[in-house]
């Protein structure tokens, strides 16, 4: 009776593979912004993988895994990850603005609340965006966004994006 049910719970995932798929998108940003801690304000180059889930037509979550291409002594960020909520609206068949609510986990080292450490600190901290989406087909996007990456008070970096995306 077990053998069956496994079987049968196989089978149903293996059926549902295509339609769980088709809200899965992968991308890719570029952009420019603005980072800081307490002692130093830097601008340079940002970017970021994105991987994300659309689980109705205005609902999606994403996770994020970015960088930037300039740092100091004062102020040295290695990687961060975010996870968003992303509520979008459709104002044409291929325009869509969307907002972007979630939490980011920055690796930076440097001046940080009144010490300074060489060592890397994980730094958590609010994060939210705004942008607009252009579907080029039913695949391929191009979008344009302002994000405040990292809002922590030890640490914030803020930019602006533009990059592409694929959906399944």
């Amino acid at each position: 009776m077990k053998a069956i049910q496994k079987i049968l719970l196989l089978g149903s995932t293996i059926c549902a593979l295509p339609s769980m798929a088709h809200g899965i998108y992968v991308g890719a940003s570029v952009g420019y912004g603005n980072q800081e801690n307490q002692i130093e304000n830097l601008s340079s180059g940002t970017g970021f993988l994105q991987a994300g889930f659309k689980f109705k037509d205005n609902i999606s979550a994403e996770y994020r895994f970015g960088g930037v291409d300039e740092n100091s002594s004062e102020l040295n960020l290695s990687s961060y990850s975010s996870v968003y909520l992303r509520g979008s609206y459709e104002l044409k068949e291929n325009i869509e603005i969307y907002g972007l609510l979630g939490v980011t986990q920055a690796r930076v080292s440097g001046y940080t609340s009144g010490d300074y450490s060489s060592n890397i600190r994980n730094i958590s901290s609010p994060s939210y965006g705004v942008g607009a989406r252009y579907a080029v087909s039913d695949n391929i996007g191009l979008m344009a966004e302002y994000v405040a990456v990292a809002t922590g008070r030890d640490y914030s970096l803020s930019a602006v994006h533009f990059g592409a995306d694929y959906r399944f």
